[in-house]
């Protein structure tokens, strides 16, 4: 899931109540849960702090308030599912009228990824830079970003600059080739009451429940009692709930797979010598760097990208063409108490393989603290899982659609198997992978074909630091 926050901006014609309500961000987003709030009924808070965290079946995101006033009412209770539209909380500010219209946006991660796709060309300038119409907490966003407004068009009545100008020309210059979000993220939502409405937007958000006059509550696990004991109904919430979708996605897709064993001796020698030195900045060097290194090395190798740009692909949604993707983006599936998350790792194919430990470590531990932000979820190209963890040898890994291949790791094992001369027998360590993949895209000898070339590079690790950049 992921984690980002969100600034919440509405105008009012005078001192009065602003209702803080959910807007959907992403395409079929209806509802999140309310995981926690961070204020109670009469806090006086001011902008930009904390107001809650909320949670959709992608992505974790605290919503932050752009106004100063006091809480009067929290109308859910955490744990509560909230529907698009809804409104989350009361505010009482003295402050004037703003921009005229609702709009939200969410505010800049600490590290985004690198783009890893070409960005559009930049839309022409709306106004002169002393001349652009916006709102503090526009410049605010916009300055976190270092953007110039004069660089974003603006859409708001008047020429005015809106959070959803900034937020979709930062869409623009970040989107992952293989992302079709729509860049507008804010909409304003109609209410018949005199209070001014502000939309919160989380990243991926939203969930389902009626407006009401009291807080409501969360709805929690239910037991049904039965002659052979109480059933308990469990609600399916963020990674279940995404993995649920993820799965009936893959159900439509057929499978062709692919089973090879890998000799790791080689790589085992590498990785003994490497981990005493002193160059990892504290990253923990694991074999699966180097995996995800093999994988997309390949494409440094002129034959190699001719050979398997399919594996890197995905079907376009009317299935009339193949999308070849530039961007190396490695999901990893990572098992955690919230249920199965498939973070990934931008543009592998630039990195160093400290630089991969370094940030499959930050996506591991966001993974298991269930603060994955929206962009480690989005536009992974490729999975690798790691079955060996859990005991596994070989599996038949479904893939993660869009994407068209996988990849299951096993368990490293200790095995008896026949020496170069032929006579011997000598122990060799010896991992099995599985691949699996769409059969609409990639055929059968394409797949063996990359299943041995990354075998290559993992049984000859010097061929992967050579053809490293």
């Amino acid at each position: 899931m992921i984690l980002g926050s969100m600034h919440v901006l509405a105008f009012t014609a005078a001192p009065s109540l602003s209702l803080v309500s959910l807007a959907q961000t992403g395409e079929g987003i209806k509802e999140c849960e309310l995981v926690q709030w961070f204020v109670s009924e009469g806090d006086t808070i001011e902008a930009f702090d904390r107001l809650c965290e909320i949670q959709s079946d992608k992505a974790t995101l605290e919503i932050t308030s752009s106004l100063s006033g006091k809480v009067v009412k929290l109308h859910f209770e955490a744990g509560a599912m909230v529907q698009v539209g809804e409104n989350l909380v009361s505010i009482e500010t003295d402050e004037e009228a703003g921009d005229g219209d609702s709009d939200a946006g969410p505010a800049p991660s600490a590290a985004s990824p690198a783009a890893h796709s070409s960005p559009e060309d930049p839309a022409p300038p709306s106004a002169t830079p002393s001349r652009v119409l916006t709102s503090p907490a526009v410049r605010h966003l916009a300055r976190q970003h270092s953007l110039d407004l004069a660089q974003v068009r603006a859409s708001g009545p008047g020429g005015r600059l809106t959070k959803a100008d900034v937020q979709a020309h930062l869409d623009s210059l970040s989107a992952a080739a293989t992302s079709t979000v729509a860049a507008d993220v804010a909409a304003a939502v109609p209410t018949t009451e005199a209070a001014a409405v502000r939309q919160a937007v989380p990243e991926q958000r939203g969930t389902g429940g009626d407006a009401a006059a009291g807080r409501i509550p969360a709805a929690g696990a239910g037991t049904t009692a039965g002659a052979g004991g109480g059933t308990t109904t469990v609600p399916l919430r963020g990674f279940r709930k995404a993995m649920v979708k993820s799965m009936a996605a893959a159900g439509a897709v057929p499978h062709f797979h692919f089973c090879e064993e890998v000799q790791m001796d080689a790589l085992v020698a590498l990785r003994a010598l490497l981990r005493t030195e002193a160059v990892l900045g504290g990253a923990k060097l694991t074999y699966m760097p180097f995996f995800i290194k093999a994988c997309w090395e390949l494409g440094a190798a002129a034959l190699a990208l001719e050979q398997f740009p399919l594996v890197n692909s995905s079907l376009s949604p009317d299935q009339a063409s193949i999308l070849q993707h530039g961007a190396k983006n490695i999901g990893i599936a990572v098992a955690t108490a919230h249920g199965l998350a498939v973070p990934n790792i931008k543009n592998v194919e630039s990195k160093s393989i400290v630089e991969i430990a370094a940030e499959l470590a930050r996506l591991q531990a966001a993974a298991a603290a269930n603060q994955l932000r929206p962009e480690d979820i989005r536009g992974g190209t490729f999975t690798l899982s790691n079955i060996g963890t859990v005991g596994g040898t070989y599996a038949t890994p479904l893939v993660n659609p869009p994407e068209v291949a996988i990849m299951a790791l096993g368990k490293m094992q200790s095995v008896p198997r026949f020496a170069p001369d032929g006579r011997s027998v000598v122990p060799q360590s010896i991992l099995n992978i599985s691949l699996g993949a769409d059969h609409r895209v990639v055929d059968g000898a394409m797949l063996a074909g990359f299943a041995q070339a990354w075998r290559r590079y993992v049984e000859i690790p010097g061929k992967l630091l050579l053809e490293m950049r």
